[in-house]
């Protein structure tokens, strides 16, 4: 009698709990149908997005290296440009360095004579 009680028992409890168990089943089952289609579409559209980040990348890798080129265009002509352009201003500042050297001579030899004939 005790067993057939306790049989009872647990039948009871096992119906509650299968019958508490339906709802989430079929939640969890609605989930993973839900997470089918999105993978499905994922699926669908992941080799477009592929193609479209390899495009891209392939097109910063052309505009890196068209900018890397560009510098090193700008910097080989900053070294031309100071090696042609130093050198002759060199030289005019040489040339004028002389010229007022030349100059200051001449004055300082016209302010002396006319100190000298006074």
């Amino acid at each position: 009698m005790v067993w057939e009680v306790a049989l009872v028992v647990l039948l009871l409890t096992l119906s509650v709990l299968v019958m508490l168990l339906i709802p989430t089943v079929l939640d969890l089952r609605k989930t993973l149908r839900n997470l089918s289609n999105l993978l499905e579409n994922v699926n669908k559209d992941l080799p477009d997005i592929l193609e479209n980040v390899s495009e891209i990348s392939e097109n910063a890798g052309a505009a890196s290296k068209r900018i890397s080129e560009s510098v090193e265009n700008l910097a080989d002509l900053e070294r031309k440009l100071s090696r042609e352009v130093r050198q002759p201003a060199l030289e005019a500042a040489a040339t004028l360095a002389g010229i007022l050297n030349g100059f200051q001579t001449f004055v300082h030899y016209f302010v002396k004579r006319e100190k000298n004939k006074k």
